[in-house]
């Protein structure tokens, strides 16, 4: 099969340089410049070729400028999206300047829908969409992570900042339902991952949100549908581009333990504040603060022992496009280079750095076999190694599977700057006395791990015209099969440890030395494998519809679709259906919609697997009408349009067969003469009457257009999602079952509702200038109308947890103030909080039933969830001449955090907050406090409380790029088409309203892989 394709790609290359050889020998050289019909200003990109030659053609340059080889008998033609084709004689002419002018109808931008594209004016539903040319602008190596702040609707927030592992949540007008919530991704047309598209293959993402766009998916479509479309050949002449970018990554934040001499007052004070001896005496404290004694009195800034100040990125990519007369061609090699900031030793004798390198492939080939019959190959692949320390054993090592470094920055955080290290004088590694896994040993001691991840995906079909039975009328078959394979290498070892012990005199800490921490000794690398396997095969096949019966236009589509999904050794995941779309148009300006999906998943019994999902939709262009004559100088495009569906969910849960018992039968197993050999035990009955989630969307949309230069958008949209699988809590438990034996029902009930504005505009001021700005603003906000919970005691402040409250809403206990004193303490409500009586310094918390206690009865809603409510984003671009700029500021709001870690919480480290916490004199000096009293000590403070679940709404100035474009003058000299150097960046800067600057806003603690930020120069060159 190999030897096959590298034979026709071989061939076809070939064929493409041999047809480009070709040119007649008289040729004469014209030029021109080609302009816009009603502006007159030159338009930059317009496509110039030689009628009924496939290989002879150009486009013209900033300034509208082109130069074309044609025989002087020759015919020249000149096109440009959104304007009609224009065709001129050449007549032995050397100078011939063009005039396009505008298409209305081409003007009119064709959009990706599911299976299928439509003219935008005559889309229904709700939908959103980006172009490669905004995906690009960004350097991050995630396709995920370029789109956040561009589609309105699409919320994305990422969790980690890790090489190969810098997981990206996604969501579509926030939450729905509290099973899975992420959108379904396909990539031209099949179901795949976002995460590892290389973004220089990308056309165009399109988001599909309400029930008109998604309800062709069925049972799949209720969370939203991201539509992924790769790169096909389009020119007619052949076309190599080189990328290479180059860039340096750094963390935006990281928690800063404070130095040891800060450190040991704090924990002196932390001592005398729980009625204990100061931990470090005044000859420590002296040798702390002047550092006379560095041996024994330390002061190590271990963040920059253990975390380097950037690591590099690299990426480079060579692309081949182009058209035959009977072929399509577009090929794409890529590779990206990630490293990490945490620092290991250079002479071990393996390698247990961050990093990932990944390698990547895709070849997009269309064939018209003749005028009726077309076909098309799409390959794409990647390799991709993962390295990093082995740390300790964890959960797992996919993609977003626990990571090493949550452990290794735990590590660093509680390692006060004051403890000796990292290498004893023994040469043995330090361990402060509460750990057993130091940083430096997690780092370079305990071996390394390696994924490799890689990924072949095929996809074959043919499309044949059927005009012989009626016109408009054609046939298509799909067929893709993906397969991914994960190799695990953990390689592990022990290592010796050592305590740092001090001989404590009546002056300070006098002497120190070291003794073995546990009984580990230096081991040898114990090498383990594991690997995982996915396959995916799918097949479609469609009958499509597209005819005009004079101010009639009708399109309709039938597809049946079929998925197999193999994991490893389970048994195989199936899905089927049938979906179908029917449009019409009257004079182009009514339309009308209807939507439908019938399909069955394998999540639930037979005779009960297969559900009928139909939507409705439609839409009228009111400016088309003539009583609108009057404003359009004022309102020159106005549509209004409406939806109404339904939409499935099967994503219920991790768990299969929820329809079946889960019964355990021990090892004993069954004998006809003894009967069972152990206990059987029931882990969940079953629920033969499992359904699916079912989502109602309701969905208004406006689009506008101002003063010829601004475009506005708007949509209302209601959702409420049914049937959501929940666990009961308001029945009795079943004689002899445990709580969890009890199968989960169809009984949830949720309702999301919102809208989002988007506002654009595009003025170009002269050939010279040009400004664009697209700004949108969404909002999101659900409700828990149903969830089944028990209802609490009269005399509880909140009697639901869950029941009219939004999808993951923050609860805890309400700080008043601080106590000032014993006499305060003695007269308020009593704090039943934490398990200790409340001393002076700590907080004092609202008693909301008011019955002189503080206790579980007082919990209270605390801001919002870890999803934010409100999303936006800003971009601007500027051109001038041949420089551009292009700007993008992403934000969120109504977000909250529960921040209960390092970084946040005193001890076992102290940081800058800590340093200004209660004490009776900075109370009576009316000084700033930031921070209840320190204590090494269960106290009632370190809970979940409005002090420490904070507004995490940031702004941040996501992306800026500067880009220069040479003159055609330049690139000729150099046998180029195009070159263009640019600088770009990646959360560049970030504002928000956390108390510290210990972390980024977007994480929901210390102990995450930071997120990063990039600075990056590129280079893009054509031939």
């Amino acid at each position: 099969m190999i030897k096959k394709l590298t034979t026709f790609y071989l061939v076809l290359i070939l064929g493409v340089i041999n047809s480009y050889s070709v040119y007649a020998q008289d040729d004469i050289v014209i030029t021109g410049v080609v302009l816009d019909g009603e502006s007159d200003i030159p338009l930059l990109g317009a496509t110039i070729i030689v009628k009924g030659s496939t290989i002879n053609g150009t486009t013209t340059d900033f300034d509208g400028n082109y130069t074309i080889s044609a025989a002087p008998n020759a015919i020249i033609q000149a096109s440009y999206v959104g304007y009609e084709p224009v065709e001129e004689a050449v007549n032995g002419r050397r100078q011939i300047n063009l005039t396009l002018i505008p298409d209305s109808e081409q003007l009119d931008e064709v959009v990706v829908v599911a299976y299928g594209k439509q003219k935008k004016e005559t889309v229904t539903g709700s939908v959103a969409s980006i172009e490669t040319k905004t995906i690009k602008q960004s350097p991050a190596a995630n396709l995920a992570v370029t789109l956040a702040g561009r589609l309105p609707g699409l919320t994305a927030l990422q969790r980690s900042g890790e090489p190969g592992r810098d997981l990206t949540q996604l969501f579509i007008r926030g939450q729905g339902t509290v099973n899975a919530q992420s959108p379904i991704v396909l990539v031209d047309g099949v179901e795949r991952e976002l995460t590892y598209i290389d973004p220089n293959e990308v056309e165009s993402v399109t988001i599909l949100k309400d029930a008109s766009s998604t309800a062709i998916f069925g049972v799949r479509g209720a969370n939203g549908v991201i539509l992924v479309t790769t790169k096909r050949g389009t020119s007619e002449k052949p076309e190599v581009t080189l990328t290479y970018e180059s860039g340096a990554q750094a963390f935006t934040r990281i928690a800063q333990p404070i130095n040891s001499y800060e450190y040991a007052k704090l924990q002196n004070l932390a001592q005398t504040n729980d009625g204990l001896n100061p931990a470090f005496g005044p000859g420590a404290l002296g040798a702390f603060r002047t550092g006379s004694n560095p041996e024994t009195y330390p002061d190590v800034d271990y963040i920059n022992e253990y975390i380097s100040d950037f690591a590099l990125q690299q990426r480079l990519n060579l692309n081949l496009s182009g058209a035959g007369k009977n072929v399509q061609y577009f090929v794409n090699a890529g590779y990206l280079n990630q490293g990490g900031q945490f620092k290991v030793e250079d002479n071990l004798d393996y390698d247990p750095r961050f990093k990932l390198d990944r390698y990547n492939f895709r070849s997009n080939i269309d064939l018209k076999i003749n005028n009726n019959l077309s076909a098309f190959l799409n390959l794409a692949g990647y390799v991709e190694n993962q390295n990093s320390p082995f740390g300790v054993q964890v959960a797992s090592t996919g993609q977003g599977g626990q990571s090493s470094s949550l452990f290794i920055l735990a590590s660093i955080y509680d390692t006060p700057s004051s403890t000796v290290g990292p290498i004893s004088p023994d040469g043995f590694v330090v361990t402060p006395p509460t750990q057993s896994n130091p940083a430096f040993g997690l780092l370079n001691r305990t071996g390394y791990r390696q994924q490799t991840r890689s990924n072949i995906t095929a996809t074959y079909g043919m499309q044949q015209k059927l005009d012989f039975i009626t016109e408009g009328l054609s046939a298509k078959a799909v067929m893709s099969f993906d397969s991914r394979a994960n190799n695990n290498l953990e390689a592990s070892k022990t290592y010796r440890k050592q305590v740092q012990v001090i001989e404590q005199t009546e002056t300070g800490r006098d002497t120190i030395y070291f003794r073995d921490f546990n009984a580990d000794v230096d081991g040898p690398l114990n090498i383990i494998g594991s690997r995982g396997f996915r396959s995916l095969s799918n097949f479609q096949a469609y009958l499509n519809y597209a005819r005009s019966f004079k101010d009639h236009d009708v399109t309709g589509l039938l597809l049946w679709q079929q998925q197999k999904e193999i994991i490893d050794e389970q048994l195989p995941f199936n899905l089927r259906g049938l979906s179908s779309r029917i449009t019409y148009g009257y004079k182009d300006k009514y339309f009308a919609e209807f939507n439908a999906g019938y399909n069955g998943s394998e999540q639930f019994a037979k005779g009960n697997r297969f559900g009928f999902f139909p939507a409705y939709s439609a839409g009228w262009i009111v400016s088309s009408e003539k009583f609108w004559e009057g404003i359009k100088s004022t309102v020159d495009y106005f549509k209004i349009r409406g939806s109404y569906g339904e939409v499935g969910n099967d994503r219920i849960g991790s768990a299969r067969f929820l329809y079946l018992d889960d019964i355990d039968v021990p090892g004993g197993g069954y004998s006809p003469s003894l009967g069972l050999g152990g206990t059987v035990s029931i882990g969940q009955l079953r629920n033969e009457n499992l359904q699916w989630e079912v989502a109602k969307k309701t969905n208004i949309g406006i689009e506008m257009g101002l003063f010829n230069d601004f475009d506005l958008r708007l949509d209302i949209f209601k959702e409420r999602r049914d049937n959501i699988l929940r666990n009961r809590g308001t029945i009795p438990l079943l004689n002899g079952l445990p709580i969890g034996a009890l199968p989960p029902v169809n009984i949830g009930i949720i309702e999301n509702q919102g809208y989002e504005v988007e506002l654009n505009y595009n003025k170009v001021f002269s050939q010279s200038l040009s400004f664009l700005s697209r700004i949108n603003v969404n909002y999101a906000n659900n409700e828990q109308i149903f969830a089944d919970e028990p209802l609490r005691p009269e005399d509880f402040a909140f009697r639901y947890r869950q029941t009219g409250f939004r999808i993951g809403q923050n609860f805890g206990y309400l700080v008043e103030k601080y106590f000032e004193s014993q006499e305060e303490i003695d007269a308020s409500p009593v704090q039943n909080v934490g398990g200790r009586a409340s001393l002076p310094g700590d907080f004092k918390y609202k008693d909301l039933n008011d019955d002189g206690v503080v206790d579980e009865k007082d919990i209270s809603p605390i801001g919002y969830s870890q999803v934010p409510e409100y999303t936006f984003g800003a971009a601007f671009n500027l051109t001038y001449k041949n420089f551009d700029l292009s700007v993008l500021f992403q934000g969120v709001s109504n977000v909250t955090y529960f921040y209960n870690n390092r970084g946040t919480f005193a001890g076992p480290n102290y940081f800058n907050r800590h340093m200004t916490s209660w004490t009776q004199e900075r109370y009576d000096a009316g000084l700033p406090i930031n921070y209840p009293r320190l204590s090494n000590q269960a106290s009632p403070n370190e809970i979940a409380n409005s002090f420490f679940i904070r507004d995490a709404s940031y702004i941040r100035l996501k992306n800026i790029e500067i880009g220069y474009a040479f003159p055609e003058s330049v690139t000729k000299s150099i046998g180029a088409k195009r070159l263009r150097i640019y600088a770009n960046g990646l959360n560049v800067a970030t504002w928000d309203r956390l108390p510290t600057k210990d972390f980024d806003p977007e994480l929901t603690g210390a102990l995450s892989y930071p997120v990063t930020k990039l600075y990056n120069i590129g280079l893009n060159l054509s031939f």
